[in-house]
């Protein structure tokens, strides 16, 4: 219950001291069979309104030609894992919503192959596809086959659209392979009750439907947080959102609609 209090002052009125998890991806995983499933085919543990794209793949855990699943970090999942083999091949992710954060960091793990010997897999982030800003991060350097957990440094933009890509230049002639990839930052100060006429409803929820109306009676940014901080829930909605795939427990809410935020504790049943 600490946890979750705590949680509820970093989301709500948020200091340069506090520490949210925004956006986190274990990649899910993919079918037994083929090995390797193309990112349109697979099923991300995020969804809509998060986008996943690229001609890189997803690979198989129990694969020992190609897989080797993540493991030997703090967090690491060991399921599938994005594989760019090829080089000029990219991995992008997009529809993450990071405009009430600042100090936004992105770590995620990685495995390069046994002939790179560099870290020159290419990181970008923008806030609309055109303008892409290069991330540096610093990792082992040397032939490599185990996973590393790797922290970039550069400035993630602020913004309700945020898209990050991952490329293999030219110049490599090794693979890369990704997994529980990160996003961290300061939460802003959030005005409560900005959202006029907000309500959610009912809640506790016992029926899988969350209910979430305004006086504007527009389009909402929902996303639900955990005890623990994790985004278990980003979406869009006008009406409801579908919590039913989450247990029950402690939740918090953030809603924003029109540039305005408003967090509550929900309680799943």
């Amino acid at each position: 219950m600490r946890k979750f209090y705590i949680l509820l002052l970093a989301i709500s009125f948020g200091n340069s001291f506090s520490q949210t998890v925004i956006f986190s991806e274990n990649m899910g995983t993919p079918p037994t069979n083929p090995a390797q499933t193309p990112i349109a085919s697979h099923t991300f543990q995020n969804s809509s309104p998060v986008i996943f794209s690229g001609d890189a793949v997803m690979v198989l855990p129990n694969n020992p030609d190609i897989a080797m699943p993540s493991s030997g970090y703090e967090g690491a999942s060991g399921g599938g894992c994005t594989a760019i083999f090829a080089t000029d091949k990219t991995f992008m992710i997009e529809g993450i919503n990071t405009s009430n954060y600042s100090n936004i960091t992105l770590s995620f793990g990685q495995l390069k192959g046994n002939s790179q010997n560099s870290n020159t897999v290419t990181i970008e982030t923008s806030p609309d596809g055109t303008a892409w800003t290069p991330l540096t991060y610093t990792g082992v350097v040397g032939s490599l086959t185990t996973w590393s957990l790797i922290t970039t440094t550069g400035q993630i933009p602020s913004t309700q659209n945020l898209r990050i890509r991952f490329k293999n230049p030219p110049s490599t002639v090794s693979a890369f392979r990704i997994d529980d990839i990160k996003l961290t930052g300061n939460a802003l100060g959030v005005k409560e009750n900005a959202i006029a006429g907000l309500k959610i409803y009912p809640n506790p929820v016992t029926n899988g439907k969350l209910f979430i109306a305004s006086d504007a009676n527009i389009e909402k940014t929902v996303a639900i947080y955990d005890v623990l901080g994790k985004q278990v829930v980003n979406t869009s909605a006008t009406d409801f959102v579908n919590v039913s795939n989450l247990k029950g427990g402690v939740y918090i809410v953030k809603i924003t609609e029109e540039g305005k935020t408003a967090t509550r504790k929900l309680v799943i049943k």
